[in-house]
């Protein structure tokens, strides 16, 4: 019994030396009373389930972190509100156009010296990821689930046009044939079948001027481009196919098409035979419309070499983060190849990280196309929407411009020349005021 009592105060003695604390010192607590960093993040379904099982995972494997996840509505205000109010979360997932603002606004914990520490670096990343989050000499953040833009098209409507199935256009020609066959209209001009509609979907009107070599601005000047000529050239080409199809009928048929994710979206009902979007559509695609057979190539372009648009998810830390040690500690955490991923198979998107592109990765991903979108990512073509104050503003007249471009009530040049006019104008507003 002496014998094991000494045993017993052996191994006591031992844990309280390893420690380096006595019983009152409260990092002896640290397991009983781990830190708990609060996460904020915005996806829901299936995208949610996948992050909060591996938030389930961290939490399993770091006893002295604790990470609640809460999911936001309207994020981007919310973030902003509780920076101002004091009242932040310690880490958040957020959208890559954000940090511009974000970051002008001293919203956000630079992440250089932490990166340093870890040897987190750029050469991890696919480049175009790392380069938009790097911004006015600092590392505000870093991507998790990205993505990019091809063209998709419905192989069953290929068949019916006596097209190859297993042959996409190559040339920005050859979609306009392919288009033309594709297209069934009445007598009257009313479009019952599209063969491609550049207004659809409604967010890629930003997409055509990068099949001319065109771009909207430079991140690092805060230079805006919305009336380059390669964006006119690209526009052109746009409202080219629409005066073919006429304005008025391609008005009506958005009218009837539904909401963008439901079983009306027109390429989900065999409306459209080809589309740009990006690397998330193939997962609404199985679930609203699961008999077509589709697939995915570079959209064609002018000069003959891929491009494409990207944009991806990222993580950060807010300023006023009560836990900012703890909160890296968990996207450095995420940043592991084995974790990212994962979330990226289960959110059924490609991964920022170089080393994914491999073919263990590739060949378990449930997207049979996703090879197609990592080598666009990591092509010289690929350029994304630049990363400025404005970005909400641009977008927005953008939008409202093509609309005008593909109803044919304004050319190209003019709507991209208000634009222009637009922004330069916001943009000297606030700068004069320091807005």
């Amino acid at each position: 019994m002496r014998k094991l009592g000494f045993i017993t105060f052996y191994l006591f003695l031992l844990i309280t030396l390893q420690f380096g604390c006595s019983k009152n010192d409260k990092s002896f607590k640290i397991n009983s009373n781990p830190t708990e960093i609060t996460y904020w993040q915005y996806w829901t379904n299936y995208e949610g389930k996948a992050i909060e099982h591996l938030v389930n995972k961290f939490n399993e494997t770091h006893p002295n972190i604790k990470v609640k996840m809460l999911t936001v509505s309207e994020p981007r205000k919310k973030i902003l509100l509780s920076i101002i109010g004091g009242t932040p979360p310690d880490v958040i997932s957020a959208a890559a156009e954000w940090i511009p603002e974000f970051a002008k606004r001293d919203a956000l914990v630079p992440l250089d010296e932490y990166c340093k520490e870890t040897m987190i670096t750029k050469e991890l990343f696919i480049p175009v990821f790392w380069e938009m989050l790097n911004l006015y000499g600092h590392t505000w953040s870093l991507p998790t689930t990205p993505t990019a833009t091809a063209i998709y098209w419905n192989k069953n409507l290929f068949k019916e046009a006596g097209l190859d199935p297993e042959k996409p256009p190559k040339t920005l020609k050859e979609l306009e044939e392919y288009s033309e066959k594709l297209t069934k209209k009445r007598a009257d001009g009313k479009i019952l079948q599209s063969g491609f509609l550049p207004s659809w979907p409604p967010f890629a009107f930003g997409f055509y001027p990068i099949l001319f070599s065109g771009s909207w601005g430079n991140s690092d000047t805060g230079e805006v481009t919305a009336n380059k000529k390669e964006n006119i050239e690209g526009w052109n080409w746009t409202q080219n196919i629409a005066k073919k199809l006429g304005g008025k009928n391609i008005q009506t048929f958005h009218e009837e098409c539904g909401n963008y994710q439901g079983p009306n979206n027109p390429f989900y009902a065999s409306r459209i035979a080809i589309e740009v979007n990006g690397v998330w559509e193939g997962n609404f695609i199985s679930r609203f419309a699961p008999n077509i057979k589709w697939g995915v190539a570079p959209a064609p372009t002018k000069n003959g070499k891929p491009a494409t648009i990207v944009n991806c998810d990222c993580i950060i830390i807010p300023r006023g983060s009560k836990h900012p040690k703890e909160a890296f500690e968990f996207i450095e955490w995420l940043m592991k190849p084995e974790n990212m991923e994962e979330l990226c198979l289960l959110q059924r998107k490609f991964s920022p990280l170089v080393y994914s592109d491999r073919d263990d990765f590739i060949k378990k991903h449930p997207n049979p196309y996703i090879k197609v979108f990592i080598d666009l990512a990591r092509s010289e073509g690929a350029g994304y929407f630049p990363q400025l104050t404005s970005y909400e503003l641009y977008k927005r007249e953008l939008k409202r411009a093509f609309e005008d471009v593909m109803r044919l009530e304004k050319t190209p040049e003019e709507a991209l020349n208000e634009v222009q006019e637009k922004l330069v104008k916001e943009m000297d507003r606030v700068k004069k005021y320091q807005i």
